[in-house]
């Protein structure tokens, strides 16, 4: 069961920091682009997977690795809130 305090800090902004962090980085990402083009990889996409399920999401390498944007990983984010 997924409580409030484990997603409650999840948002936007905090998704945006945490992939600026993945991929060493601290340029700003256009929410709309593909992200390995940023430098993305896919340890990467692992990691954030296994994060977001321990925060009580369920979002697969495969889901997030299908559409690799900020916007789409978000909304599959607030989608299973």
């Amino acid at each position: 069961m997924t409580t409030l305090t484990e997603t409650a800090e999840l948002s936007p902004e905090w998704l945006a920091a945490r992939v600026l962090s993945l991929i060493e980085d601290e340029t700003e990402i256009d929410p709309t682009e593909n992200l390995v083009l940023y430098g993305l990889d896919s340890i990467s996409v692992m990691t954030l997977s296994s994060e977001l399920k321990q925060r009580g999401i369920e979002a697969s390498f495969d889901e997030l690795a299908r559409e690799p944007t900020l916007n789409a990983w978000w909304a599959l984010i607030a989608a299973r809130r």
